[in-house]
């Protein structure tokens, strides 16, 4: 269905590397390219302390500069970031939360594609589309 997908970019605005911040639905969300082009959609505010994650960079910084290949790093304590939903590193000395180190998701993470030069979200979270075909 068609209304199961929303507008949210042209995908030329979007290269490797890239992150954007977007406001959609009354959240804030970060769309992100990773180095190998896949694009990803996933909340912008970090499980670990709720903060923000792009008000962390110093002022004038480029948002791409949260990305580390195929990872988004929170630039508060520098947690790790699959885009979809998993926290793939903390740092050494700082505790691991138990979800964490059983792999589950901690980060909201929406489905997203690319159609006719346009990235899109899916009007269903990832992880709502993970549980509910499990």
């Amino acid at each position: 269905m068609s209304g199961d997908w929303n507008d949210v970019l042209a995908a030329s605005e979007l290269a490797p590397g890239d992150v954007r911040e977007l406001s959609w639905q009354k959240m804030d969300l970060l769309i992100f390219r990773t180095a190998s082009g896949e694009v990803r959609a996933m909340d912008a505010y970090c499980p670990h302390q709720g903060n923000y994650i792009p008000s962390g960079l110093p002022t004038g910084c480029d948002p791409g500069s949260l990305l580390r290949g195929e990872e988004l790093v929170c630039p508060f304590h520098d947690w790790r970031f699959d885009g979809m939903g998993h926290c793939t590193g903390v740092p050494p000395g700082q505790r691991v939360p138990t979800r964490i180190a059983k792999g589950e998701r901690v980060v909201k993470s929406w489905r997203v594609r690319e159609r006719d030069g346009t990235i899109q979200i899916g009007a269903v979270r990832a992880v709502e589309a993970t549980q509910s075909s499990g």
